[in-house]
Protein backbone atom coordinates (compact mmCIF):
# COMPACT_ATOMS: atom_id res chain seq x y z
CA UNK A 1 0.00 0.00 0.00
CA UNK A 2 2.75 2.45 1.09
CA UNK A 3 4.98 1.59 -2.37
CA UNK A 4 1.40 1.95 -4.50
CA UNK A 5 0.57 5.74 -2.71
CA UNK A 6 4.39 6.36 -3.50
CA UNK A 7 4.23 5.58 -7.19
CA UNK A 8 1.15 7.75 -7.09
CA UNK A 9 2.76 10.79 -5.55
CA UNK A 10 5.50 9.88 -7.88
CA UNK A 11 3.36 10.51 -10.94
CA UNK A 12 1.73 13.15 -9.46
CA UNK A 13 4.22 15.36 -9.03
CA UNK A 14 5.84 14.46 -12.01
CA UNK A 15 2.54 15.92 -13.67
CA UNK A 16 2.83 18.38 -11.73
CA UNK A 17 6.46 19.74 -12.72
CA UNK A 18 5.32 18.91 -16.35
CA UNK A 19 2.39 21.33 -15.88
CA UNK A 20 5.18 24.67 -14.45
CA UNK A 21 7.09 23.03 -17.63
CA UNK A 22 5.36 24.31 -20.16
CA UNK A 23 3.63 27.25 -18.84
CA UNK A 24 3.42 30.31 -19.12
CA UNK A 25 3.22 30.46 -22.83
CA UNK A 26 5.79 33.75 -22.80
CA UNK A 27 9.80 32.65 -22.21
CA UNK A 28 11.15 34.19 -18.59
CA UNK A 29 13.36 36.67 -20.35
CA UNK A 30 10.80 38.17 -22.91
CA UNK A 31 8.59 38.54 -19.65
CA UNK A 32 10.38 39.68 -16.70
CA UNK A 33 13.14 41.56 -18.88
CA UNK A 34 11.65 45.37 -20.11
CA UNK A 35 11.19 45.60 -23.50
CA UNK A 36 12.32 48.80 -24.33
CA UNK A 37 15.41 50.01 -25.02
CA UNK A 38 15.77 53.13 -23.32
CA UNK A 39 15.54 51.56 -19.74
CA UNK A 40 19.09 49.94 -20.83
CA UNK A 41 21.13 52.19 -23.64
CA UNK A 42 21.32 55.58 -21.50
CA UNK A 43 24.34 54.46 -19.50
CA UNK A 44 25.99 53.62 -22.85
CA UNK A 45 25.71 56.92 -24.46
CA UNK A 46 29.21 58.12 -24.52
CA UNK A 47 29.94 55.23 -26.52
CA UNK A 48 28.10 57.10 -29.39
CA UNK A 49 30.63 59.81 -29.38
CA UNK A 50 33.62 57.47 -30.39
CA UNK A 51 31.82 57.69 -33.80
CA UNK A 52 33.27 61.08 -35.52
CA UNK A 53 31.04 63.14 -37.76
CA UNK A 54 33.40 62.57 -40.83
CA UNK A 55 33.47 59.07 -40.21
CA UNK A 56 29.96 58.13 -40.52
CA UNK A 57 30.16 60.40 -43.23
CA UNK A 58 32.60 58.13 -45.02
CA UNK A 59 30.78 55.14 -43.99
CA UNK A 60 27.34 56.86 -45.97
CA UNK A 61 29.13 57.14 -49.14
CA UNK A 62 29.88 53.78 -49.19
CA UNK A 63 26.62 53.02 -48.00
CA UNK A 64 25.59 54.20 -51.25
CA UNK A 65 28.00 53.27 -53.92
CA UNK A 66 26.90 49.88 -52.91
CA UNK A 67 23.21 50.82 -52.96
CA UNK A 68 23.26 51.93 -56.55
CA UNK A 69 25.74 49.25 -57.44
CA UNK A 70 23.29 47.30 -59.76
CA UNK A 71 22.96 50.49 -62.13
CA UNK A 72 26.28 50.84 -62.61
CA UNK A 73 27.04 46.90 -64.01
CA UNK A 74 27.55 45.75 -67.83
CA UNK A 75 26.56 42.14 -66.50
CA UNK A 76 25.11 39.97 -64.06
CA UNK A 77 28.05 38.27 -61.88
CA UNK A 78 26.26 35.45 -61.39
CA UNK A 79 26.98 32.09 -63.96
CA UNK A 80 24.23 29.98 -65.33
CA UNK A 81 25.63 27.08 -62.87
CA UNK A 82 24.24 29.02 -60.41
CA UNK A 83 21.25 29.71 -61.89
CA UNK A 84 20.04 26.30 -62.28
CA UNK A 85 21.75 25.05 -59.02
CA UNK A 86 18.13 25.81 -57.12
CA UNK A 87 16.41 23.29 -59.78
CA UNK A 88 18.61 20.56 -59.80
CA UNK A 89 18.53 21.05 -55.99
CA UNK A 90 14.92 21.19 -55.50
CA UNK A 91 14.79 18.48 -57.89
CA UNK A 92 16.15 15.71 -55.53
CA UNK A 93 14.30 17.28 -52.57
CA UNK A 94 10.80 18.35 -53.95
CA UNK A 95 9.26 18.83 -50.73
CA UNK A 96 5.84 19.88 -49.42
CA UNK A 97 3.15 23.02 -50.86
CA UNK A 98 1.11 25.09 -48.88
CA UNK A 99 -1.36 22.34 -48.79
CA UNK A 100 0.60 19.97 -47.14
CA UNK A 101 0.70 17.97 -50.29
CA UNK A 102 4.25 17.02 -51.92
CA UNK A 103 5.02 18.76 -55.18
CA UNK A 104 5.44 16.73 -58.00
CA UNK A 105 8.26 16.09 -60.25
CA UNK A 106 6.03 17.55 -63.50
CA UNK A 107 5.67 20.30 -61.05
CA UNK A 108 8.87 21.66 -61.02
CA UNK A 109 9.69 20.61 -64.51
CA UNK A 110 7.14 23.17 -65.40
CA UNK A 111 9.24 25.59 -63.08
CA UNK A 112 12.21 24.74 -65.24
CA UNK A 113 10.81 25.22 -68.24
CA UNK A 114 9.33 28.50 -67.88
CA UNK A 115 12.44 29.94 -66.62
CA UNK A 116 13.97 29.05 -70.05
CA UNK A 117 17.54 29.12 -68.38
CA UNK A 118 19.23 27.31 -72.01
CA UNK A 119 19.16 30.80 -73.10
CA UNK A 120 20.42 32.68 -70.15
CA UNK A 121 21.38 35.69 -69.90
CA UNK A 122 18.34 37.20 -71.96
CA UNK A 123 18.04 39.98 -70.31
CA UNK A 124 20.62 43.01 -69.02
CA UNK A 125 18.53 45.77 -68.28
CA UNK A 126 18.47 48.13 -65.21
CA UNK A 127 15.25 48.36 -63.08
CA UNK A 128 13.92 49.57 -59.81
CA UNK A 129 11.14 47.77 -57.21
CA UNK A 130 7.84 49.94 -57.12
CA UNK A 131 6.45 47.56 -54.23
CA UNK A 132 8.11 46.13 -51.28
CA UNK A 133 8.46 42.57 -52.73
CA UNK A 134 10.39 39.34 -52.57
CA UNK A 135 13.12 37.30 -53.92
CA UNK A 136 12.36 33.99 -54.76
CA UNK A 137 14.75 30.90 -55.39
CA UNK A 138 12.47 29.68 -57.81
CA UNK A 139 10.21 31.44 -60.38
CA UNK A 140 6.82 30.60 -58.06
CA UNK A 141 5.20 32.72 -54.95
CA UNK A 142 4.39 28.96 -54.26
CA UNK A 143 6.25 27.58 -51.15
CA UNK A 144 8.22 24.55 -50.60
CA UNK A 145 8.68 23.00 -47.29
CA UNK A 146 10.74 20.13 -45.99
CA UNK A 147 7.56 18.78 -44.27
CA UNK A 148 4.35 20.25 -42.32
CA UNK A 149 4.87 21.20 -38.81
CA UNK A 150 5.82 23.93 -37.11
CA UNK A 151 9.52 22.41 -36.62
CA UNK A 152 10.91 21.81 -39.86
CA UNK A 153 8.14 23.45 -41.99
CA UNK A 154 6.02 26.53 -41.91
CA UNK A 155 6.96 29.59 -41.74
CA UNK A 156 10.18 27.89 -43.55
CA UNK A 157 9.82 28.36 -47.19
CA UNK A 158 12.79 27.26 -48.83
CA UNK A 159 12.25 29.10 -51.64
CA UNK A 160 12.10 32.70 -49.96
CA UNK A 161 15.26 34.06 -50.69
CA UNK A 162 14.94 37.93 -49.10
CA UNK A 163 12.54 40.51 -48.89
CA UNK A 164 13.73 43.55 -50.90
CA UNK A 165 12.33 46.84 -50.27
CA UNK A 166 10.33 49.78 -52.58
CA UNK A 167 12.13 51.46 -54.94
CA UNK A 168 15.30 49.35 -54.33
CA UNK A 169 18.00 49.81 -58.13
CA UNK A 170 18.52 46.09 -59.28
CA UNK A 171 19.62 44.59 -62.21
CA UNK A 172 17.70 42.23 -64.42
CA UNK A 173 19.83 39.23 -66.43
CA UNK A 174 17.06 37.20 -67.19
CA UNK A 175 13.31 36.92 -68.01
CA UNK A 176 11.22 34.13 -67.86
CA UNK A 177 9.50 32.45 -70.70
CA UNK A 178 5.99 34.42 -69.91
CA UNK A 179 7.52 37.37 -68.72
CA UNK A 180 6.18 37.18 -65.60
CA UNK A 181 9.42 36.65 -63.51
CA UNK A 182 12.82 38.62 -63.69
CA UNK A 183 16.00 37.14 -62.33
CA UNK A 184 17.60 39.97 -60.45
CA UNK A 185 20.22 41.20 -58.37
CA UNK A 186 20.31 43.77 -55.91
CA UNK A 187 23.24 45.15 -53.80
CA UNK A 188 22.72 42.46 -51.35
CA UNK A 189 20.73 39.39 -52.91
CA UNK A 190 20.04 37.20 -56.05
CA UNK A 191 16.70 35.32 -57.12
CA UNK A 192 13.65 35.72 -59.15
CA UNK A 193 10.91 38.45 -58.43
CA UNK A 194 7.46 39.50 -60.14
CA UNK A 195 7.56 41.42 -63.16
CA UNK A 196 4.52 42.84 -61.77
CA UNK A 197 7.53 44.55 -58.82
CA UNK A 198 9.66 46.07 -61.22
CA UNK A 199 9.78 49.08 -63.39
CA UNK A 200 12.95 49.40 -66.27
CA UNK A 201 14.98 52.84 -65.68
CA UNK A 202 17.08 54.79 -68.48
CA UNK A 203 19.80 57.09 -67.62
CA UNK A 204 17.62 60.26 -67.19
CA UNK A 205 16.17 58.45 -64.47
CA UNK A 206 19.11 57.14 -62.97
CA UNK A 207 20.67 60.48 -62.87
CA UNK A 208 17.40 62.08 -61.38
CA UNK A 209 17.48 59.25 -58.73
CA UNK A 210 21.34 59.37 -57.57
CA UNK A 211 21.02 63.15 -56.77
CA UNK A 212 23.57 62.90 -54.34
CA UNK A 213 21.31 63.55 -51.24
CA UNK A 214 19.27 61.18 -49.59
CA UNK A 215 16.04 60.59 -47.09
CA UNK A 216 15.51 57.51 -45.16
CA UNK A 217 12.80 56.18 -43.29
CA UNK A 218 12.81 55.65 -39.91
CA UNK A 219 9.07 54.16 -38.67
CA UNK A 220 8.36 50.71 -40.01
CA UNK A 221 5.91 50.36 -42.34
CA UNK A 222 4.27 54.16 -42.98
CA UNK A 223 1.83 54.79 -46.15
CA UNK A 224 3.29 57.48 -48.80
CA UNK A 225 1.08 59.17 -50.91
CA UNK A 226 1.53 61.45 -53.94
CA UNK A 227 1.04 65.19 -54.66
CA UNK A 228 -2.71 64.03 -55.41
CA UNK A 229 -3.05 62.06 -52.25
CA UNK A 230 -2.95 58.99 -54.31
CA UNK A 231 -1.81 56.16 -51.75
CA UNK A 232 1.30 54.62 -53.20
CA UNK A 233 2.99 51.68 -51.14
CA UNK A 234 4.00 51.70 -47.59
CA UNK A 235 7.57 52.54 -46.66
CA UNK A 236 9.51 49.81 -44.53
CA UNK A 237 12.11 51.41 -41.59
CA UNK A 238 15.30 51.35 -43.18
CA UNK A 239 14.41 52.30 -46.90
CA UNK A 240 16.44 55.06 -48.95
CA UNK A 241 15.04 57.63 -51.16
CA UNK A 242 16.24 60.47 -53.17
CA UNK A 243 15.51 63.49 -50.81
CA UNK A 244 14.12 67.14 -51.79
CA UNK A 245 14.71 69.49 -48.98
CA UNK A 246 12.94 69.96 -46.02
CA UNK A 247 10.04 72.25 -45.33
CA UNK A 248 7.41 73.18 -42.70
CA UNK A 249 5.29 70.31 -43.74
CA UNK A 250 8.26 67.75 -43.73
CA UNK A 251 10.71 66.28 -45.83
CA UNK A 252 10.35 65.85 -49.06
CA UNK A 253 11.74 63.40 -51.57
CA UNK A 254 11.15 61.34 -54.73
CA UNK A 255 9.67 58.00 -55.31
CA UNK A 256 8.90 55.69 -58.39
CA UNK A 257 6.39 54.05 -59.83
CA UNK A 258 5.51 52.43 -63.02
CA UNK A 259 4.01 53.77 -66.11
CA UNK A 260 1.63 51.80 -67.98
CA UNK A 261 4.45 50.78 -70.51
CA UNK A 262 6.57 49.72 -67.35
CA UNK A 263 8.99 52.20 -67.03
CA UNK A 264 9.82 53.97 -63.74
CA UNK A 265 8.31 57.74 -63.72
CA UNK A 266 8.51 60.38 -60.22
CA UNK A 267 6.26 60.95 -57.85
CA UNK A 268 6.60 63.45 -55.27
CA UNK A 269 6.12 62.98 -51.83
CA UNK A 270 6.06 64.42 -48.08
CA UNK A 271 6.60 62.71 -44.79
CA UNK A 272 6.69 63.68 -41.62
CA UNK A 273 9.76 64.35 -39.75
CA UNK A 274 8.56 61.89 -37.08
CA UNK A 275 8.86 59.39 -40.47
CA UNK A 276 11.85 60.22 -41.76
CA UNK A 277 15.65 61.61 -41.83
CA UNK A 278 18.28 62.77 -43.53
CA UNK A 279 20.83 60.15 -44.29
CA UNK A 280 22.93 59.62 -42.46
CA UNK A 281 21.06 59.82 -39.19
CA UNK A 282 22.91 61.03 -36.32
CA UNK A 283 24.47 57.43 -34.36
CA UNK A 284 23.49 58.35 -30.98
CA UNK A 285 21.76 57.11 -28.40
CA UNK A 286 18.20 58.99 -28.62
CA UNK A 287 18.45 57.84 -32.26
CA UNK A 288 19.36 54.18 -31.30
CA UNK A 289 16.56 54.01 -28.66
CA UNK A 290 14.06 55.66 -31.32
CA UNK A 291 14.93 53.00 -34.08
CA UNK A 292 15.16 49.86 -31.56
CA UNK A 293 11.85 50.65 -29.94
CA UNK A 294 10.53 50.61 -33.48
CA UNK A 295 11.57 47.35 -34.32
CA UNK A 296 10.51 45.81 -30.64
CA UNK A 297 8.01 42.71 -31.03
CA UNK A 298 8.03 42.85 -34.80
CA UNK A 299 6.67 39.34 -36.08
CA UNK A 300 9.48 36.96 -37.17
CA UNK A 301 10.04 37.06 -41.01
CA UNK A 302 11.93 33.99 -42.61
CA UNK A 303 13.53 35.25 -45.06
CA UNK A 304 11.60 38.66 -45.41
CA UNK A 305 8.31 36.71 -45.80
CA UNK A 306 5.04 38.63 -44.99
CA UNK A 307 7.27 42.01 -45.55
CA UNK A 308 8.17 41.16 -41.75
CA UNK A 309 12.47 40.61 -41.00
CA UNK A 310 14.41 37.61 -40.20
CA UNK A 311 17.30 37.87 -37.46
CA UNK A 312 19.60 39.52 -40.43
CA UNK A 313 17.51 41.79 -41.93
CA UNK A 314 16.56 42.88 -38.55
CA UNK A 315 20.09 43.95 -37.81
CA UNK A 316 20.44 45.26 -41.14
CA UNK A 317 17.59 47.78 -41.75
CA UNK A 318 18.97 48.92 -38.02
CA UNK A 319 22.21 50.18 -39.05
CA UNK A 320 20.81 51.57 -42.49
CA UNK A 321 19.51 55.09 -41.29
CA UNK A 322 23.09 55.42 -39.84
CA UNK A 323 24.55 55.10 -43.34
CA UNK A 324 26.47 51.57 -41.94
CA UNK A 325 25.95 49.05 -44.76
CA UNK A 326 25.65 45.24 -43.46
CA UNK A 327 25.25 42.52 -45.82
CA UNK A 328 21.93 40.68 -46.24
CA UNK A 329 23.28 36.99 -44.97
CA UNK A 330 23.90 36.57 -40.84
CA UNK A 331 27.29 34.94 -41.44
CA UNK A 332 28.87 37.93 -44.18
CA UNK A 333 27.28 40.40 -41.53
CA UNK A 334 29.54 38.64 -38.69
CA UNK A 335 32.73 37.90 -41.05
CA UNK A 336 32.54 41.01 -43.30
CA UNK A 337 31.69 43.79 -41.76
CA UNK A 338 34.22 44.44 -38.68
CA UNK A 339 36.64 43.02 -35.99
CA UNK A 340 35.50 39.45 -35.97
CA UNK A 341 36.16 38.03 -32.82
CA UNK A 342 36.09 34.12 -32.43
CA UNK A 343 34.53 33.24 -29.55
CA UNK A 344 33.85 29.20 -31.01
CA UNK A 345 35.98 27.48 -28.75
CA UNK A 346 35.42 29.06 -25.27
CA UNK A 347 33.16 27.69 -22.42
CA UNK A 348 29.92 29.19 -22.23
CA UNK A 349 30.91 31.29 -19.09
CA UNK A 350 34.24 32.23 -21.24
CA UNK A 351 32.57 33.71 -23.85
CA UNK A 352 30.10 35.66 -22.15
CA UNK A 353 32.41 37.00 -19.68
CA UNK A 354 35.05 37.97 -23.15
CA UNK A 355 31.65 39.42 -24.52
CA UNK A 356 30.98 41.62 -21.70
CA UNK A 357 34.13 42.67 -21.33
CA UNK A 358 35.67 43.36 -25.52
CA UNK A 359 32.03 44.23 -26.92
CA UNK A 360 31.03 47.65 -27.76
CA UNK A 361 27.03 47.87 -26.67
CA UNK A 362 25.10 48.43 -29.18
CA UNK A 363 27.94 48.50 -32.12
CA UNK A 364 28.16 45.35 -31.88
CA UNK A 365 26.94 42.23 -33.33
CA UNK A 366 26.61 38.57 -31.69
CA UNK A 367 26.98 35.22 -34.38
CA UNK A 368 26.03 32.22 -33.93
CA UNK A 369 25.68 30.05 -37.28
CA UNK A 370 22.63 31.27 -39.03
CA UNK A 371 21.51 33.99 -36.55
CA UNK A 372 22.80 36.80 -35.51
CA UNK A 373 21.79 39.25 -32.88
CA UNK A 374 23.04 43.12 -31.03
CA UNK A 375 24.63 43.26 -28.33
CA UNK A 376 23.06 45.98 -26.03
CA UNK A 377 25.60 45.27 -22.82
CA UNK A 378 25.78 43.90 -19.21
CA UNK A 379 22.67 44.18 -17.41
CA UNK A 380 22.46 42.32 -13.94
CA UNK A 381 25.61 40.73 -14.94
CA UNK A 382 24.48 39.36 -18.00
CA UNK A 383 25.42 40.23 -21.50
CA UNK A 384 21.45 41.12 -23.38
CA UNK A 385 21.09 41.45 -26.71
CA UNK A 386 18.44 42.74 -29.10
CA UNK A 387 17.43 39.99 -31.79
CA UNK A 388 14.38 38.70 -34.12
CA UNK A 389 14.33 34.83 -33.44
CA UNK A 390 11.69 32.24 -34.21
CA UNK A 391 12.23 29.46 -31.80
CA UNK A 392 14.34 28.64 -28.64
CA UNK A 393 15.23 24.78 -27.58
CA UNK A 394 13.38 23.05 -24.92
CA UNK A 395 14.09 19.81 -23.34
CA UNK A 396 11.43 17.93 -20.89
CA UNK A 397 12.24 16.10 -17.69
CA UNK A 398 13.32 12.76 -20.07
CA UNK A 399 15.94 14.81 -21.84
CA UNK A 400 13.56 14.98 -24.94
CA UNK A 401 14.35 18.09 -27.26
CA UNK A 402 11.58 20.18 -27.98
CA UNK A 403 10.78 24.14 -29.27
CA UNK A 404 9.11 26.85 -27.80
CA UNK A 405 7.97 29.50 -30.50
CA UNK A 406 8.80 33.30 -29.51
CA UNK A 407 8.22 34.20 -33.04
CA UNK A 408 9.40 38.35 -32.93
CA UNK A 409 12.24 40.54 -31.82
CA UNK A 410 13.07 40.43 -28.24
CA UNK A 411 15.29 42.01 -25.99
CA UNK A 412 17.20 38.67 -23.71
CA UNK A 413 19.74 37.38 -22.44
CA UNK A 414 22.37 34.70 -24.32
CA UNK A 415 20.30 32.20 -22.54
CA UNK A 416 16.75 32.20 -23.88
CA UNK A 417 14.50 29.58 -22.15
CA UNK A 418 17.06 28.66 -19.87
CA UNK A 419 13.94 27.78 -17.60
CA UNK A 420 12.44 25.26 -20.42
CA UNK A 421 15.55 22.76 -20.37
CA UNK A 422 15.48 20.90 -16.82
CA UNK A 423 18.37 18.98 -18.37
CA UNK A 424 21.35 22.02 -18.90
CA UNK A 425 23.23 20.99 -22.16
CA UNK A 426 25.05 23.37 -23.73
CA UNK A 427 24.13 22.68 -27.22
CA UNK A 428 20.71 23.69 -26.61
CA UNK A 429 21.05 27.49 -25.56
CA UNK A 430 22.29 30.19 -27.82
CA UNK A 431 25.07 30.88 -25.76
CA UNK A 432 26.47 27.78 -26.41
CA UNK A 433 26.21 27.84 -30.12
CA UNK A 434 27.84 31.23 -30.30
CA UNK A 435 30.87 31.27 -32.68
CA UNK A 436 31.50 35.11 -32.41
CA UNK A 437 31.14 38.57 -32.42
CA UNK A 438 32.18 41.55 -34.53
CA UNK A 439 32.84 45.18 -33.67
CA UNK A 440 31.40 47.42 -36.18
CA UNK A 441 33.11 50.04 -34.38
CA UNK A 442 37.33 49.20 -33.63
CA UNK A 443 39.89 50.72 -31.63
CA UNK A 444 43.74 49.45 -31.73
CA UNK A 445 43.69 47.25 -29.15
CA UNK A 446 40.10 45.99 -30.48
CA UNK A 447 39.21 46.33 -26.20
CA UNK A 448 36.38 48.16 -27.08
CA UNK A 449 35.83 50.85 -23.81
CA UNK A 450 35.13 53.75 -24.46
CA UNK A 451 37.97 55.38 -22.60
CA UNK A 452 40.35 54.75 -25.32
CA UNK A 453 41.51 56.92 -27.96
CA UNK A 454 42.13 56.76 -31.92
CA UNK A 455 38.89 54.86 -32.78
CA UNK A 456 38.40 54.20 -36.30
CA UNK A 457 35.98 52.82 -38.43
CA UNK A 458 35.24 49.32 -40.20
CA UNK A 459 34.50 49.81 -44.15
Amino acid sequence: MTRCFFRIALVVVVFALWGCFTFPDIIKDVRELPQDHKVYIAKYAPVFDLVADKDQQTMDTQYNTLFFSPWHIEKSAHTLDEAVFEFKKYRERLGYGENGRKHTKTWIKSLAANARLQDYPNGGFRAITVDNTDFRVLPTAKPHFYSFDHVDGYPFDNFQNSGIAVNTPIYISHVSKDKAWYLAESSFAFGWIPARSVATVDQDFIKTWEAGRYAVVIKDKIPAYDENGVFLFKLPLGSLFPAGGEGADGIRMLAAVADTKGMAVVRNVVISREMAALKPMKLNAANMTRLTNELINEPYGWGGMYQNRDCSSMVRDLFAPFGLWLPRNSGDQAKKSGVFIDLANLSRQEKETLIMKRGIPYLTLIWRPGHIMLYMGEHGGKALVFHNLWSIRTRDLLGRKGKKVVGHAAITTLRPGKELRIIDLPGDDLLGHVSGMTLLVAFPDAAGTAALPGKRILP
